[in-house]
């Protein structure tokens, strides 16, 4: 009898679970498709602001994950808060060359921050655990705006989200009132 539980474990184990590779797969075409329909919103909306607007409605209503989506936006030498769908207290205003979501800011593409609690400069701006996402939206003009996701788990958002988010950033760039 002990034999037979043995190998019933092993093969268990060694069995390949093809429901994983399902799941995964089906969880990127969920992201591709709500891509899609975001930036389909972006591209038909009738303002930058209203782009704005309505991408951070429909990611927060979209994705579980996003606790939080919150829109800054350049104004002079800040960022200014645009938006903000359930976003925990923090400042209104930032300084655009300073502080965590400027530094996330510098590059072309999403930024991930795993966990915020082992990062101190996030407790500034209000978000002191979970994991944050944060994307730029620029123009040739320069940072039009930021878009930041927050979740209340550590480690929430993987490289198909940041994909996903990076898109998103693009189309609203195409939005701009520089572009």
């Amino acid at each position: 009898m002990k034999e037979l539980t043995e190998v019933t474990m092993a093969s268990t184990f060694d069995v390949d679970k093809p429901w994983k590779t399902d799941l995964a797969q089906r969880a990127s075409q969920r992201r591709e498709a709500v891509a899609k329909e975001i930036e389909a919103a972006v591209k038909k909306a009738p303002s930058f602001e209203d782009s704005l607007r309505l991408a951070a409605e429909l990611m927060k209503k979209r994705f579980a994950r996003f606790t939080a989506v919150t829109i800054y936006v350049a104004d002079g030498e800040d960022l200014a808060v645009f938006a903000s769908l359930e976003r925990p207290a923090g400042p209104d205003r930032i300084g655009s060359g300073t502080g965590p979501l400027a530094e996330a800011a510098q590059g072309n593409v999403p930024v991930v921050i795993g966990n915020l609690h082992s990062s101190a400069p996030w407790t500034g701006i209000g978000l002191t655990t979970g994991s944050a996402m944060v994307a730029p939206v620029r123009t040739e003009a320069g940072l039009w705006a930021i878009v930041e996701i927050w979740s209340d788990f550590r480690d929430a958002f993987s490289p198909h989200d940041a994909r996903v988010l990076g898109r998103i950033a693009t189309a609203l760039a195409r939005k701009t009132p520089a572009a």
